[in-house]
């Protein structure tokens, strides 16, 4: 046991590995199906942010903790202003709803309080945790090719070690090998919060380069690569060339046409990727407007209509409104893609305020344009295959420009 935790400290760098207990239980909550796909869910998210907010009183000055609550108190003057126009426009609002959303944001930035109070990087901590997460969920990924364990999830199609959700060998299948979703509910997730962890440190590094983090890096893609998503797959090869493009100067006479290529062929000529694509794409493309789909072209089309028809202040959270079209919807039906859903629930302008909280954060760390708009497109493709948005872990973007508006060189030491 104290090599264990000997081996465990080492690997987080001799910091408590109990100070990464509130950005991995943020994580969980972020589509950890034992957490955010049982019937105590909703109960959980709300007895676990009311202790956590009152353990964080317990030793942060209450002026501090006011002045960040200020910082972020125009989304919930927005959020306010969304609601009455629903209540107006469509009659109905989900309040259960959009109290989970309130409270995935408080959680998200009481955490960052946490980090910022105990002095210890909120990037670099969610770097170790999420390359972490990847490492140990290989052999669990193994074992899930001669059968399934775990607990017993409500999904009856899902068991849980907590740490990873084991899949039948009839779901996820590629070929002949069960894909890797670490401990969310779907590989591409963990996919996309694998890249998260990779385009953090791009933002550490203020530039595409590895830095102090190659063994992270060597675990976040052996998690990619596992996941075998075709997000993943596709994220990863553009990351790839842009860090081979900054730390080769010869190399940017052949990395873009290189880059094009590759990803042509990835898609084209691997089977699982090319097929899902273009299976995908050809029945969004014949859809019509009472068709009902789940597939991230066919989402994006379904999803239209409700965007079109509430642009500014979306159509609400519950089925009645946001699935008013189609009135066969009366359950989650697993939309495919993450941007288009979040458009048709909060509009536009919510979007655009969150993309703006992207970008903002990005600039005051690097100080560098480019690297900005290639976090904000990076995250924008990363929306197409998953409900990110619906988890605390993306929403807690729009909290993080009032922690790093006074962010300084100096803050590197921490960041």
């Amino acid at each position: 046991m104290a090599k264990e935790k000997l081996s465990l400290l080492k690997y987080f760098k001799g910091i408590e590995v109990a100070n990464y207990l509130p950005l991995f239980i943020l994580l969980c909550f972020s589509g950890n199906p034992l957490i955010t796909e049982m019937g105590y869910s909703k109960t959980l998210l709300v007895i676990y942010t009311l202790v956590f907010i009152i353990y964080i009183f317990s030793f942060v000055n209450y002026k501090y903790i006011k002045i960040k609550l200020q910082q972020v108190l125009i989304v919930g003057l927005f959020i306010s202003i969304l609601i009455i126009y629903q209540e107006i426009l469509l009659g109905f609002v989900s309040f259960p709803g959009v109290f989970a959303m309130i409270l995935k944001i408080l959680l998200g930035i009481f955490t960052l309080i946490f980090y910022r109070v105990k002095q210890i990087g909120f990037m670099y901590s969610y770097i170790k945790i999420i390359s972490f997460l990847s490492l140990i969920s290989l052999p669990f990924f193994v074992m899930n090719q001669f059968g399934q364990w775990g607990i017993q999830l409500e999904n009856e199609v899902l068991k849980s070690f907590i740490i990873y959700t084991s899949y039948p060998k009839e779901i996820y299948t590629v070929s002949f090998l069960i894909r890797n979703p670490g401990m969310f509910w779907e590989p591409g997730a963990f996919a996309g919060y694998l890249l998260l962890g990779l385009i953090f440190i791009v933002l550490k590094n203020r530039s595409f380069t590895i830095g102090q983090y190659q063994k992270e890096v060597i675990w976040i893609i052996l998690g990619i690569i596992t996941s075998q998503s075709t997000t993943g797959y596709l994220l990863l090869t553009l990351l790839t060339f842009l860090f081979i493009w900054n730390k080769y100067s010869w190399s940017r006479i052949y990395v873009v046409p290189l880059s094009v290529l590759l990803i042509y062929w990835v898609s084209n000529n691997i089977a699982f990727m090319g097929d899902k694509v273009e299976d995908q794409y050809t029945q969004a493309t014949a859809m019509g407007k009472n068709d009902i789909s789940n597939s991230r072209f066919g989402s994006f089309n379904m999803d239209m209509q409700y965007i079109i028809s509430q642009p500014f202040t979306g159509n609400g959270l519950d089925f009645s409104t946001r699935y008013r079209f189609h009135p066969g919807v009366t359950e989650d039906i697993g939309n495919g893609n993450g941007m288009s859903n979040f458009l048709a629930c909060w509009g536009i302008p919510f979007f655009l305020f969150w993309l703006y909280c992207v970008y903002r954060v990005t600039y005051i760390i690097t100080q560098k344009k480019s690297i900005s708009y290639f976090h904000l497109i990076m995250l924008i493709l990363i929306l197409q295959g998953e409900q990110f948005l619906n988890y605390p872990m993306f929403l807690i973007f729009i909290s993080m420009p009032g922690f790093y508006s006074n962010f300084s060189f100096r803050d590197s030491i921490v960041e």
